[in-house]
């Protein structure tokens, strides 16, 4: 019995750590493109900050999620997630 359990337990952890890597993965390349519209809209010369887009975005993530996170557990991940985007937006090096 011991031994099943620490076998799942294994797998589960195994599990998490290739979602972990993915997610990390993700958030990469959103950064990316992120500088990117950086770029393009230091160009235009257009404000980094789009209020509508982030409102957009959120409402779209709660569309998105089918749980089991609330959707408070959702915006507030994104919502990190945006600021730290926001200190890369202001690094004069991208």
């Amino acid at each position: 019995m011991e031994e099943d359990f620490k076998k799942k337990l294994k797998k589960y952890r195994d599990d998490i750590d290739k979602i972990d890597r993915g997610l990390v993965e993700l958030l990469n390349k959103r950064a990316e493109i992120v500088s990117n519209i950086k770029k393009l809209k230091s160009i235009q010369d257009m404000p980094l900050y789009d209020a509508k887009r982030e409102e957009d975005l959120i409402n779209n993530i709660v569309k998105y999620n089918k749980g089991p996170l609330y959707n408070d557990n959702i915006i507030q991940i994104f919502e990190s997630i945006l600021r730290n985007v926001q200190i890369l937006e202001k690094d004069e090096t991208l």
